[in-house]
């Protein structure tokens, strides 16, 4: 895969869909189901919906840098969101995707790729989200612009971990791929998966990232999704359906407040399957900063 200079020019999809509440609604609950906690009792929708948003403009961009190129398998490798703003019901949304860098590594070419979701008509950025990829089997590219993933921000103190399992099984799996809008057959089918070269269907990443957005919210903000405003993870190896999945929160020493950030992990068979896992909270009410 050759990305000749002048770099691909952003893509755009000017019919972004509105945030659907029933849709996001469904999305948290399904996601809840895992944790063992009830329909959520709020509507605001959390990052996680901004991902649900922009995922197939960002999954078409992604096709089309590897178009032409031979076969190749996708591996998400970290994922970063932003919300500069709630997203409300309804709202005109604008959706737009840019590369953002490029290189070969061992494995096949690794791209970062931002995606921002923005106001029809206004313009104003309501979401950013840095994505990281690897097109494994593509080993061809002008290397070009930054792949840096964005730290976990500083604890001054930590306070004590919080484990708890969850129910991550083949059923769980396919609810969730339903709702949020991703059918990729590792994810649903055991053959599929085991043709992929894994022992069993692969629970989707930001599953285990929207688990850990829903408990943190439940501990940590009053149940308000919508006051993780940043959040940033890294993929680091499968996680698979079984009783051994483990979550793994880190608050501040002191009760988390505006600005304060919660780590996390999140464990599947005894190995690390999310890695260097943040989530920043907002304020209950006021500016969305």
């Amino acid at each position: 895969m050759t990305l000749s200079a002048p770099p691909p020019a952003p893509a755009s999809d000017p019919a972004a869909p509105a945030l659907d509440p029933a849709a996001a609604r469904r999305y948290r609950t399904v996601t809840r189901q895992a944790l063992g906690r009830p329909e959520p009792a709020r509507t605001d929708a959390g990052p996680l919906a901004a991902f649900v948003l922009t995922h197939p403009l960002a999954e078409r961009t992604v096709a089309g840098l590897a178009a032409g190129h031979g076969p190749y398998s996708l591996l998400h490798l970290a994922q970063e969101i932003e919300l500069h703003a709630p997203l409300r019901p309804g709202t005109a949304l604008d959706a737009h995707a840019e590369l953002l860098g490029a290189r070969v590594e061992t494995k096949g070419t690794r791209l970062a790729l931002r995606t921002r979701l923005t106001g029809r008509g206004t313009g104003t950025a309501l979401a950013d989200l840095t994505t990281h990829v690897l097109l494994a089997g593509v080993n061809a590219v002008e290397p070009r612009g930054a792949l840096r993933t964005a730290p976990a921000p500083r604890q001054e103190t930590a306070g004590s971990t919080v484990s708890r399992p969850v129910a991550v099984d083949r059923e769980w799996i396919a609810r969730y791929g339903e709702a949020a809008g991703d059918l990729n057959p590792v994810h649903l089918d055991p053959a599929a998966a085991r043709e992929a070269g894994f022992p069993d269907t692969v629970a989707h990443g930001m599953a285990l990232v929207a688990l850990a957005v829903e408990e943190i919210a439940e501990r940590y903000a009053d149940g308000h999704a919508d006051r993780v405003r940043a959040l940033g993870a890294r993929f680091a190896h499968p996680a698979f359906p079984g009783p051994d999945t483990l979550l793994e929160l880190t608050p501040p020493a002191a009760p988390p407040g505006p600005g304060d950030t919660v780590l996390f992990t999140v464990r599947s068979r005894g190995t690390t399957a999310v890695k260097g896992g943040w989530a920043r909270l907002g304020p209950a009410l006021g500016d969305h900063r």
